[in-house]
């Protein structure tokens, strides 16, 4: 007898996700097929990653997900591994602690200490897992190096009328430092040397990367808009010509040395204001940049009687900035984005909940806003690479070990969900308990032939059970339905479960969920109303050979009943997911009749057994269910 044992727990869900309306309000999304808004949505799913992650800070420790010697740490790498990449920007905030590319490459005997936290106490150190180990680490991910996003420092450190933040992220020679970093990046090991001087080719080949990475995206600086930069709340088109004035000397010698490259700068998110107008607008720029990016940080706090830096606030921001964008032919890049952080001093509960359902949910719907809004290439969320930054999507526990939070389980989640392309979808939603214009927002993607549509919506009512009307699938036929939930908006984990329509054909999202729909096109698919699943079994303590088992339940009423088993349907793929579970009497000579109803067609599943004095067994192998009877012995 070949058995599959595994032994589970059962959770106590609170009421916070089991208590629903008795009458769920309508949502309506409707999918326009005609339509494609973005191609490659997957570039939504980018990330920012922190040099520093092999550094250590003072009275803390190591700071991110590697070892000093560039190794991944254990803990970080097992549930970091198998993390999808699909767009990387670096080196995130070491550009504004005076990170230098050309001290983090070479021989490890050879690079130059660096001091770039802002911590006074934490001293000069080596980077091993410098630019090359984070190249290496974007290869061994599939990542193409088109979508690896690069920040160069904007500021000289010669220049002595910088202000204390700019002189911060200063560098020796900043122009010439970002040309070579150009050359070393994507010039031909030919002895060219476009740039003269040093030849930076046959340096990265001697580091053992003889080809070029041929990296495209450069962005100018980080958030020089900010006070403590150029400051553009001043005035922001003197700011932002001040800004175009430093940085046009440094997109030259770039371009010198690779005129392929594509130079991006940052706006300020709000297409109206000066700071990005002037970027817009500015015949300097015209013809030597690719894009505008900006960054969001959003909360759902209500402020008042409006939630100010919601993501529908936001949303009202951004369409507009991308539209400006794209009327002077430029790219809209989402540089960085994600649940804000309120606070001075914010304590760790409050950094977690950022990273945890809430910022998972309120993530899930930025994205979804995105992926229906013209000319956005990309974004990234902030930020990877340091388990010690506030924003931390792997978090360091107490005891050592590390967790992969909810936000970036979205991450791995959405990726394969991402399809080829998105389609246009038009929602209309009741109001959100806390006055937001929406409770749920939907969006469809596409493979490139159409064969398969993807629906991903969001409730981000705290309150509220929503019922999602879906319209525009003609022709498709529905193969995965499930809902994402959470014992909490602050809870670690996510609870992911099948869903079955309502008797209207309607789909019902509880409070602060996620619904994942999953459509083909390509073979016809069916559901079965009723299947009658004919197990054969004998329970080990209750056998008294010859094929027979003790009458439990009645021995005088019933001496053919055994007792009762509960059978259970569980997805055979991750995160086996249970679909069904029906509880029936098991005869005395081991066989038992369990009706299921409303399974899919063709799928496989595990078949679990439970018993109240037995461990819960699993099918070996999953079992396709293909009609309406099935048998199955154990």
């Amino acid at each position: 007898m070949n058995l599959k044992i595994k032994t589970f727990f059962i959770c106590l869900v609170s009421c916070w996700m089991q208590v629903y309306t008795l009458t769920a309000q309508i949502a309506v999304g409707t999918v326009n097929p005609n339509v494609v808004i973005m191609n490659n949505p997957k570039l939504l799913l980018g990330i920012t990653y922190d040099c520093r992650s092999s550094l250590t800070v003072n009275n803390y420790g190591l700071a991110g997900y590697h070892n000093t010697d560039a190794s991944w740490r254990p803990g970080v790498d097992s549930v970091f591994n198998d993390f999808p990449m699909s767009g990387l920007r670096y080196p995130a905030n070491g550009i504004m602690q005076g990170f230098q590319w050309k001290k983090s490459v070479g021989p490890d005997s050879l690079r130059i200490a660096q001091k770039i936290f802002a911590q006074v106490n934490t001293p000069a150190q080596i980077m091993e897992f410098g630019f090359d180990e984070f190249m290496a680490m974007t290869a061994s991910r599939g990542v193409d190096p088109k979508d690896v996003q690069i920040m160069v420092p904007i500021y000289d450190s010669a220049n002595t009328s910088l202000t204390q933040t700019q002189f911060t992220a200063a560098i020796p020679n900043v122009i010439q430092s970002n040309a070579d970093w150009v050359e070393y990046c994507n010039a031909p090991n030919d002895s060219t040397n476009p740039g003269g001087g040093i030849d930076w080719a046959a340096e990265r080949a001697a580091n053992g990367h003889p080809l070029p990475y041929n990296i495209k995206l450069w962005n100018m600086g980080n958030e020089p808009y900010t006070t403590g930069e150029f400051n553009s709340a001043l005035n922001g088109a003197t700011a932002a010509n001040n800004y175009i004035s430093t940085i046009l000397p440094i997109i030259n010698a770039m371009l010198a040395i690779d005129s392929s490259i594509h130079i991006t700068v940052t706006g300020t998110g709000r297409a109206t204001s000066a700071w990005t107008y002037t970027l817009l607008n500015s015949t300097l720029l015209q013809g030597k940049i690719y894009g505008i990016n900006v960054h969001y940080f959003m909360t759902e706090q209500v402020i008042g009687s409006t939630i100010p830096y919601g993501v529908d606030t936001v949303a009202g921001s951004l369409g507009p900035v991308a539209a400006a964008a794209q009327a002077k032919g430029y790219k809209l890049i989402v540089g960085d984005h994600a649940h804000a952080i309120l606070g001075t001093n914010p304590n760790a509960a409050t950094q977690d909940l950022a990273m945890q359902w809430q910022g998972a949910n309120l993530t899930t719907d930025f994205l979804l806003t995105m992926s229906q809004i013209n000319n956005i290439e990309r974004s990234n969320f902030w930020v990877y690479g340091l388990v010690s930054n506030a924003w931390h999507p792997i978090r360091k526990n107490a005891n050592g070990t590390f967790t992969l939070m909810p936000v970036a389980v979205m991450y791995k989640k959405l990726n394969p969900l991402f399809l080829d392309q998105s389609l246009a979808m038009t929602s209309t939603s009741p109001m959100a308990s806390d006055g937001n214009a929406y409770s749920v927002r939907s969006s469809a993607f596409a493979s490139s032939n159409y064969n398969k549509i993807n629906i991903i919506s969001v409730n981000r009512d705290k309150n509220n059970t929503i019922a999602l009307q879906l319209n525009g699938m003609s022709g498709y036929y529905l193969t995965k339905a499930n809902i994402l939930q959470a014992t909490s908006l602050s809870s670690d984990s996510i609870i992911e479960s099948a869903i079955l329509p309502d008797s209207n054909g309607n789909f019902i999202l509880p409070p602060m969920s996620i619904l994942i729909l999953e459509y083909d096109s390509s073979n016809l698919v069916t559901m079965l109303p009723s299947v009658n699943l004919s197990i054969k079994l004998y329970i080990e303590g209750m056998y008294l050979g010859n094929s027979l088992m003790q009458p439990i339940i009645d021995p005088i009423a019933n001496p053919t009943f055994c007792d009762t088993v509960e059978v259970s349907l569980i997805d055979a793929n991750p995160p086996y997911t249970k679909i069904a579970s029906v509880l029936s009497t098991l005869q005395t000579d081991g066989t038992g009749i369990y009706n299921f109803q409303n399974i899919l067609s063709g799928s496989s599943y595990y078949i679990v057994v439970r018993h109240r004095n037995s461990l819960e067994t699993w099918s070996k192998y999953p079992v396709t269910i293909s009609s309406p009877t099935v048998s199955f012995v154990f």
